[in-house]
Formats: structure tokens, sequence, C-alpha cells
């Protein structure tokens, strides 16, 4: 079968089939005339993500107004770039009737072929179609997928599920009120599970006693295909110790000159090789490392940085730990919803801490603690005070069951806060 013709299978086996299950998420992408790249890390749901949005788009369009084509089906494989063209040529072919009509094409792990975002430039630019981009492999990483179209295209980050869908996708849906009512118990319930699992889309709708396996396979394809494969990593032993001593110490500082004093009498390895390392880490999506607040940019960059995870299941699955280490998930689970709330996030700290300053587009600051227990720390509440000292700010401790206002600190459980 050539080229074509194997497009226009796909093609038609899109159409014919029925679409599998999809759950709500809480990303909302904007009505658009520019191209919209979804980036987020592997396994976070990108795909189904797509499928979601090509059923809302079918409610009021044909469904050969829609398109997917995933550039991995091996019957097309391998591409260049001139074989791009067979992709409209052969919906054209069965579809002349929607020449003039409005499309909607969803292009998965096109990154694969070198010079794609010149196909998806001159398609946008020449054509009425609303287009969709999206992928994970190592052959690129999601932000250079966005950074590649220059200017043509708005990104949007997709995190793992927070735990509103987490609880959508277990089945319960939250009403107004609800908190009041008998869905608070199993409500707190999946939220015990959620803090423990995490928040992969698999990983929720899977048996539990599967879920450690699969945890660990998606760490494995986070350090060999995307690291490994995408950034031709010799010293894999650094690179496997680095990522597990990171996980293991989310929410504690880190400075690559601390790391290299740590392990260099053991290991032979420079500094600069720790720094690029940890680097190409955070660049897959595995780590953040968090700055310190401060409104000199100099401050920021001398002061260590906060380490969190992307999903806490899966730093629970591979970290080396002693125990449920239920404080540093809670943490890291703040953290990353702060993240999907598009907040700039920082930590401070002066007499005290503040785990969290949390800065939105306007400007507004929250200084957040996270103490996931009803035995407060003082010092929680005072690194608010001191905070809020010298900076304006809204003042949060998170909590386990407490809540109340209380000194200017609104106390509010962890749980809760997610669900807001």
């Amino acid at each position: 079968m050539d080229k074509k013709a194997a497009f226009k299978q796909i093609i038609k086996e899109f159409h014919e089939k029925k679409l599998p299950e999809t759950y709500s998420r809480q990303l909302n992408i904007a009505d658009t005339r520019k191209i919209v790249s979804i980036i987020g890390s592997r396994r976070s749901g990108k795909t189904f993500y797509f499928y979601k949005l090509i059923k809302d788009i079918r409610k009021n369009a044909d469904i050969s107004q829609t398109l997917y084509i995933n550039f991995e089906d091996d019957r097309i494989m391998p591409l260049e770039l001139s074989d791009l063209n067979y992709t409209i040529e052969a919906y054209f072919e069965l579809y002349p009737e929607n020449m003039d009509k409005t499309l909607y094409f969803f292009f998965d792990e096109i990154q694969n072929i070198t010079g794609w975002e010149i196909f998806i430039r001159r398609i946008h630019d020449t054509t009425d179609t609303r287009m969709f981009v999206t992928g994970s492999s190592s052959k690129q990483l999601s932000k250079e997928i966005a950074t590649s179209l220059r200017g043509r295209t708005i990104p949007f980050y997709l995190y793992p599920l927070g735990f509103g869908e987490y609880l959508h996708f277990k089945g319960i849906d939250l009403e107004k009120d609800w908190e009041y009512g008998k869905k608070r118990y199993p409500v707190k319930k999946m939220f015990g599970e959620y803090i423990r699992w995490g928040g992969f889309p698999e990983i929720a709708l899977e048996d539990e006693t599967l879920r450690q396996n699969i945890l660990k396979n998606y760490y494995e394809m986070f350090i060999y295909k995307d690291l490994m494969e995408r950034f031709s990593i010799r010293n894999i032993s650094l690179l496997k110790g680095l990522a597990s001593y990171l996980l293991t110490n989310i929410s504690n500082l880190f400075s690559v000159n601390s790391y290299y004093r740590l392990v260099k009498e053991n290991t032979q390895v420079s500094k600069e090789t720790v720094a690029e390392y940890v680097s190409h880490l955070e660049d897959i999506g595995l780590i953040w490392q968090v700055p310190f607040f401060s409104h000199s940019l100099k401050s920021q960059q001398v002061n260590p940085r906060k380490i969190y995870c992307i999903d806490q299941g899966l730093r629970g699955a591979v970290a080396f730990q002693f125990s449920k280490d239920t404080g540093r998930l809670a943490e890291n689970i703040t953290f990353i919803e702060l993240k999907r709330r598009n907040y700039d996030v920082y930590y401070w700290k002066g007499k005290k801490e503040v785990d969290f300053i949390a800065r939105s587009e306007d400007g507004k600051l929250q200084a957040i603690n996270v103490s996931y227990t009803n035995d407060i720390n003082p010092r929680e509440t005072e690194g608010l005070h001191e905070f809020s000292k010298i900076n304006d700010a809204e003042l949060i401790l998170l909590t386990e069951d407490i809540e109340k206002e209380e000194d200017g600190i609104s106390f509010v459980p962890l749980w809760k806060w997610l669900l807001r």
C-alpha cells in the first residue's frame, strides 16, 4: 500500500470507529485561530484530551470535518517531510465537499518527522483549519513543539489529574454544598487514595494491585526514553542516582554545588554534568526547581531551589523512603495545583519559612504553608506573619481537617482547597 492510500485508510477508520470513553478535564481551551499546542509530560492524558475535544466539536460539525492522525502509526512509517502532503491530499480526495468548510485537524506525535513545523505552518496559513498538535517523543520536547511554531501557536499545559478530576474519573461529581452531605465521606476517602497513588489518568482507572508496576514503568520511560535517547546520556549511574535523590527529597532545598560535593568522592563527575542532568530532568517535566521569592533577580539566582515532582504517585513508586512521608506528598500536591492554576510559584525564608509564594497574573500574592496535620506547629503561622510584614499577601495554612479564620490566616483542609 502506498503512503496516500495508507493515509486514506487511517482517515476512514477514524471516522468509522467509535471514540473511546473520555472524561472532562479542567483545562479549557479558548476559541482561537492559532495553532493549539498541548504540552505536558507523558501519560498525562494528552491524546484522550484530543478525543474529548473532537467529541465536543462533532456536536456542531459533521464528523468528516474532524481529523485525528497519530504519526507513530506503523502503516505510514517511516515518513519524510514531503510525505506529509499525502495527509491533505488523501483527506480532500475522500471529502472534496469540505474544501470550503472549517476543518479541525489533530496531529499527535508529528514531531517525529524532521521539518514538520514547515508543513504545519503552511497548512495553517493557507486553509481554514483549526489545528491541534501534541507529542511526547524523545525526539522533541513538548515545549520545543510550541517554540518551533514561532508565534503561530498558543500552548496549553496538561498536568496529571487534579483532585477534582480524579473524583470525576472515579464517578464522584460534586454539586453545590456537597461538603455538608454524605459525599464528604467518600471524598475524604478518595483523597487518601489520591495522595498515595497520584493523578495519572490510567492510575485512577486501573486496579490498585497493578498501579505500582505501572508507575515504575512510567518512570523507566522517563529515564530511558525521554532522557537517555533524547540527550544521549552516557553516565547512566549518575543520572539514575540523581533522579532518585531528587524524587526522594521533594520539598527540600537543593543546589548543584551541594550534590556535587556529596557524590564527587565516589563518582567521577564534573559539577557541570550534574547541572546539565538536573536541567534535563526539568526539561522532560519530571521535576521542577522552585526559586526563592525576592524582588531582586540576583537574590533569586544565588539561593538554592526547592524540588518538586510531576506526580506524587510516581515519586512514591521509585523514591527511597522509610515512611509514608505524607507531609512531603501533601506539599507536592499543593505545588502542582498552584501550577495548574497558572501561578508563578516561589518559596520564601526569613527567620521562619513559607512553603509557597504564589503570584497571580495580576501580581497579587498568596503566602501558603502546608501542614497536613491537625497539630499545627507555631512556626507555620509565624512564617506567614513574618512574610506579611514585608509583603501584602493573602495568608493560607493548608491542614488535614482544621478550618477557621484566625489572626488574618485562612486555615483550610487541603482536600477542600484542592476542590475550590
